[in-house]
């Protein structure tokens, strides 16, 4: 880990530990690696959460096919959760963009026992998603 994400990492755990979080010992923060739920065509995507800023952001890593192998996609790289915010109830609040390209403008995520449960609400309505901790 170089200087500068070791201090993202500790500005991102200095602002987790708010007087509101600190009450609830069940928060867990979700950095690491998530597999997505398979889309329609049995796409997967795994997503890399990390500090930005004062926030979380996800960047996709791999895309894999419904058979498990790495595929080509223009997804690979790109963030698809942004400006995620501790909120006092321990969830972080931001916005996602699916598989699809919707913008996804209120998603709440949550980790517990490792997996990150999303509600992500666009103009077309709100999906209930569970990604697994890879990592």
């Amino acid at each position: 880990m170089n200087i500068s994400s070791f201090v993202s990492v500790a500005v991102l755990c200095a602002t987790l530990a708010s007087p509101a979080l600190a009450q609830d010992a069940q928060v867990e923060v979700p950095l690491g690696l998530w597999k997505s739920e398979p889309d329609r065509r049995g796409i997967v995507l795994n997503v890399r959460t990390k500090p930005c800023g004062r926030s979380m952001c996800g960047r996709v890593e791999r895309v894999k096919d419904r058979r498990g192998y790495d595929t080509p996609s223009t997804m690979v790289g790109q963030k698809v959760l942004w400006d995620l915010k501790p909120q006092p109830d321990g969830s972080f609040l931001g916005k996602m963009v699916d598989n699809q390209g919707n913008w996804l403008s209120e998603t709440r995520i949550e980790a517990r026992s490792g997996k990150l449960h999303l509600r992500a609400c666009g103009d077309d309505g709100c999906q209930d998603l569970v990604w697994k901790r890879l990592r």
